[in-house]
């Protein structure tokens, strides 16, 4: 089985928690994944066609996914010079991704094309308990000092600390933990968490772009002192079996949440499994970031120094993963 990873960077969005039948604001079609919804009058069909199913309208789904649609970003300056309905529409449409639902019969069907947050916010309601993930702001353009703002307890990298990155120092200040627990099936995708140093990821940038005869010039979001990590979660080897969708991750100082941090950005990372007739299966994996100086945080009250990183689908905790000494060495954490 082939799996496609697509990396999708997801335009700023602040979000409250709404539920019930209170007024839905859908900023990201990823806050849906791993919710229960009332379909309502939202189009369905079935998976990767156009084949439209009417049976199942205004029944209630479980959001496996959502698949960001291409089209292709425009700056700010552009929309800055159009008419305020027309920006409207143009950043929702930036924002919309097919949804694969599935239904309490057991059929899957997706949402025909993209839609936008704000067409999903007025043909679906979330099903009683739920409440939307928060998505948290990413700041991967403009200046300084608006990421800063953005992100006010973040710290930056020195000048002389982004040159060192961009020489390639630091480039080995990451760390990858898989699911020891799980002894997957040869084909299977194991869960994972990979945990990278900012200055890696400089590293990292700029050896790709050197290969390809590009210039690199970090983005502000870069240059905070943050930890990135990237969750993905159990897929099959097969369709009928599935993936699972990652929609959260949090730091805790030990099992029981003593101190709990949450990502200060965080946008998922759209997967797709196809096997050798065709069939697909959609699922997320997602990355988020957390702030050096709350990590030291979660760090300093954790037993031994060892903190858990904890991983969500929906509701439920996935893993637990236990960020060791031997990893702190090699992020050089310690």
């Amino acid at each position: 089985m082939l799996k496609v990873k697509i990396l999708v960077l997801l335009l700023a969005a602040e979000t409250g928690q709404q539920s019930g039948n209170q007024e839905l604001r859908i900023q990201d079609p990823a806050q849906l994944v791993g919710k229960k919804i009332d379909v309502g009058r939202l189009p369905l069909c079935e998976p990767g066609t156009y084949k439209g199913d009417l049976a199942h309208a205004g029944m209630k789904a479980t959001v496996l996914s959502a698949k960001p649609s291409k089209i292709p970003s425009i700056s700010q300056s552009v929309l800055d010079r159009m008419s305020a309905d027309l920006r409207e529409m143009m950043v929702d449409q930036q924002r919309a991704a097919t949804l694969l639902l599935q239904f309490e019969d057991g059929a899957k069907r997706d949402t025909c094309a993209a839609v936008g947050p704000k067409k999903l916010a007025e043909y679906i309601e979330l099903a009683p308990g739920e409440a939307l993930n928060q998505v948290a702001s990413n700041v991967a353009t403009g200046n300084l000092a608006d990421a800063k703002a953005a992100s006010p307890k973040i710290g930056e990298l020195s000048d002389d600390e982004v040159g060192a990155a961009l020489r390639g120092e630091g480039r080995d200040h990451w760390v990858s933990i898989e699911d020891a627990g799980l002894m997957a099936a040869q084909g299977n995708q194991v869960p994972s968490i990979t945990l990278y140093m900012p200055e890696a990821v400089l590293a990292i940038q700029s050896e790709s772009a050197r290969r390809q005869f590009l210039q690199y010039k970090p983005l502000p979001e870069e240059r905070l002192r943050s930890l990135m990590i990237v969750a993905e979660g159990y897929a099959g080897k097969t369709i009928t079996e599935g993936c699972t969708s990652i929609t959260r991750i949090v730091l805790l100082s030990d099992r029981s949440g003593g101190v709990v941090v949450e990502a200060y950005q965080s946008h998922p990372l759209p997967e797709t499994w196809k096997n050798n007739f065709g069939g697909t299966s959609h699922c997320q994996a997602l990355q988020a970031k957390f702030p050096l100086d709350d990590v030291k945080r979660v760090q300093t009250a954790a037993p031994n120094g060892e903190f858990f990183v904890a991983v969500f689908s929906g509701t439920f905790n996935t893993k637990m993963y236990k960020i060791k000494t031997k990893h702190q060495s090699k992020l050089r954490l310690q």
